[in-house]
């Protein structure tokens, strides 16, 4: 009896050794989860748009004066923002404080500038052989943990981010999971210092000989964990009278055990025997049932992919918009059931076909996958992720609690877009649409909601891109208005139905018109007057802009060159980014204009907007400098409304820069919008080009466009845009000696 408790004796101690070995891994493995996540979130900020943004305009030449203060705003915003903790996903901070540090040594950003930091502690170079690091840094017997990230720019190393961890996320990470016994310590070390989790030993208590004692590295970190436990007392098994009674009666079972144990073992010998003989039978048939066996797997295998294929993207693995379709309709018959509301959400990438077209379409598919990977792992399991074709997405959220859960669902889904995508070793950054109903208030069946989701998500396209909108009643009207232009539209262009006006452009130095910009307008006999803004996007949606460009430039061309009489005039006018898709036939355009017209190439403005430098390829560079080479001029209209970087202006041959008219609505009661203007001005200073301002209205608004040494004007102070015949009676007002 004294030999089996002393076996349980020693079973126990190893039980609760392996027990705690076990504890001190999973330690180990939770702080090395936590490096980890800290080590992937600093590095999404090394590469975040703000990020590249910011260093992209710096390499460019820009100063904080001409523009680099916005993109340093927005970049310290992303710092805070990791600094603070996540209300939507409850997670808390794992920074008390992120910097961003240039690789000369100075501070760029800082989520808390008002604390001191000492720059010399950053081991410069040391991270010029390697990417990232976890830094230890010892002052006054306490550390400080930092997590090091370096910043590229086209392969350049030329910043560092900064994120000095949170020591308490630590100690509540471990405190969490602390050993439930009355005697414990648990420490992390390193060469530089120790930062203590917890110390449950008596404060009387000295540590023993035999207390145990634990030391594991802590993979992929300058740590090390270092853990102490009390044993459990020997003489608590030795002297348990009701463990000793439990060891007799266990003694009678096991001899009944042994004796039953002979017995089961002679009938075992029987039963091999006779199993022996039928040996031989058994095997033919084995072979036969193994044949038997594959053949139907083989089937059961092609049966399954074939079944899958029918239900799948095959590109992206997720589900097609048949199974999406069946899918919604499943959760719409359980949410009938249950009486709970369901979720649609059309997702619509935006400006793939420049992806598409630029790098090909082997390059759009890993966009497409990448995409997909992105949706799925923003979702829960019980969510459907469908692809329904080319680049749109279909996202079904069951047992959705509120709008706002929505809300806060889609600017999840916006937030994910933000990081780049890697396409043929650059970094790429697309953004995205997302229109979405919910049952059973905006639709009770699948093609209701799926309609009215693509209606949501058309009037986000139309509203800029980029957002998220709900679907409205109202929109039904606006998409059968958008039907009547199209239909009205194509029936104006053969019919001539659209006109060209004329916005006088003004020299501020003589008061003098020095050109005009030609503007479309067009009165129909059942919509009435329809803004540009309104029929040119969807004339560049079903192909017409490319007949309304044409028509535009030699209707203007040719109205020029009659003014000629009366004065030198230049005209203007505006080119879609969708024009420059027929690279071919452009050039072909101009010059027929040009020639059929007979105006001078000099006296030829094109304007065309930021969207087409956002998306350039080489062939666009190209072709601006062509066009440049045959002596026509270049402006970038609405400049400051869309989001390229400005280093962009340096590649193009512009002549001009057209201040847009948003900037001086307010200009003469707010301070912040004249800083834009002057910036603006100063900036298209620097880089050698003359400034148009758009929108002038009062008197005050020359005056001070003119003490900031803006060229040009246009605007409702000067004229609006008027018909040919009344233009020409301007000229010849401010041109008393023609007749």
């Amino acid at each position: 009896m004294i030999i089996v408790t002393n076996a349980g004796q020693n079973r126990l101690k190893e039980s609760q050794l392996n027990e705690l070995n076990l504890n001190v891994k999973i330690y180990s493995e939770s702080i090395g989860y936590f490096f980890e996540t800290a080590s992937k979130e600093i590095r999404e900020v090394s590469q975040h748009k703000t990020t590249y943004t910011f260093f992209a305009n710096l390499a460019s030449g820009m100063s904080m004066q001409y523009g680099l203060g916005s993109s340093l705003l927005q970049l310290r915003r992303n710092l805070i923002r990791h600094t603070t903790p996540n209300q939507h996903l409850h997670e808390n901070a794992k920074f008390d404080r992120m910097l961003l540090v240039g690789f000369n040594s100075n501070i760029i950003a800082d989520s808390n500038p008002k604390i001191p930091f000492d720059i010399d502690s950053i081991p410069f170079q040391t991270m010029q052989t390697i990417d990232h690091k976890i830094d230890i840094v010892a002052k006054d017997g306490h550390i400080t943990i930092r997590a090091l990230q370096n910043v590229y720019l086209n392969g350049e190393l030329v910043g560092i981010v900064v994120g000095d961890i949170k020591t308490t996320a630590i100690i509540n990470l471990l405190t969490t999971q602390e050993y439930q016994l009355s005697n414990s310590r648990l420490s992390l070390s390193t060469d530089a210092g120790s930062l203590p989790i917890w110390d449950t030993f008596d404060s009387s208590a000295s540590y023993r000989s035999n207390t145990l004692y634990f030391n594991k590295k802590v993979a992929n970190t300058p740590f090390n964990i270092h853990a102490w436990f009390a044993p459990i007392s020997e003489s608590q098994i030795i002297t348990s009278t009701w463990f000793t009674i439990a060891l007799s009666f266990l003694a009678v079972p096991v001899i009944f055990g042994l004796y039953y144990s002979l017995r089961i073992n002679n009938t075992n010998l029987v039963l091999t025997t006779k199993i022996e003989e039928t040996h031989s039978q058994q095997a033919v048939l084995t072979r036969q049932n193994h044949r038997l066996k594959t053949e139907i797997d083989r089937r059961k295998m092609f049966e399954k992919e074939l079944a899958y294929q029918a239900s799948h993207d095959i590109l992206t693995g997720l589900s097609n918009r048949k199974s999406g379709d069946e899918k919604l309709k499943h959760a719409l018959l359980q949410a009938k059931r249950d009486d709970v509301n369901v979720l649609v959400m059309f997702i619509d990438l935006d400006d793939f076909k420049q992806i598409n077209d630029t790098l090909g379409h082997l390059a759009g598919d890993k966009l497409l996958v990448q995409t997909a990977k992105r949706l799925r792992q923003s979702v829960r399991k019980t969510d459907v992720v469908a692809r329904i074709g080319g680049d749109e997405f279909l996202l079904v959220i069951p047992n959705l609690d509120s709008e706002k859960e929505a809300q806060t669902l889609a600017s999840k889904l916006l937030t994910i877009f933000e990081q780049p995508f890697q396409l043929n070793g650059s970094q790429f950054f697309i953004s995205t649409s997302i229109g979405m109903s919910i049952y059973p208030q905006d639709g009770k069946t699948t093609e209701e909601l799926m309609a009215h989701a693509d209606i949501a998500m058309y009037r986000v396209k139309k509203e800029g891109r980029n957002g998220f909108s709900f679907y409205e009643a109202s929109m039904n009207t606006d998409v059968q208005r958008s039907l009547d232009i199209d239909a009205r539209l194509r029936q104006a262009i053969n019919d001539n139905k659209l006109e060209i006006y004329y916005q006088p452009i003004i020299d501020l130095e003589s008061k003098k018109i020095t050109g005009a910009e030609a503007l479309m307008r067009w009165w129909d006999d059942k919509l009435g007057f329809v803004p540009p803004d309104e029929f040119i996007p969807i004339a560049e949606r079903n192909g017409l802009i490319h007949k309304l460009g044409h028509m535009a430039l030699h209707t203007a061309c040719h109205q020029a060159q009659q003014w000629q009489a009366i004065q030198p005039l230049s005209i203007a006018v505006n080119f879609s980014a969708a024009q420059f898709r027929q690279q071919d036939s452009l050039i072909e355009t101009i010059l027929t204009a040009l020639s059929n017209s007979g105006l001078d190439a000099n006296l030829l403005d094109i304007e065309i907007t930021e969207s087409l430098l956002f998306n350039n390829n080489i062939e666009t560079v190209q072709i601006l400098e062509e066009i440049k080479r045959i002596g026509a001029h270049f402006s970038i209209d609405d400049f400051g409304t869309g989001y390229s970087a400005l280093s962009y202006l340096q590649k193009f041959p512009f002549s001009k820069l057209k201040i847009d008219r948003s900037f001086l609505q307010d200009m003469e009661t707010n301070p912040s919008s004249q800083e834009l203007v002057n910036a603006i001005i100063a900036m298209a200073k620097a880089l050698g080009l003359k400034v148009v301002a758009e929108g002038v209205e009062t008197q005050w608004d020359q005056n001070y466009l003119k003490t900031q040494h803006c060229e040009f004007a246009q605007g409702y102070y000067y004229s609006k845009a008027l018909s040919k015949e009344d233009f020409e009676a301007l000229l010849l007002q401010h041109n008393p000696n023609v007749t």
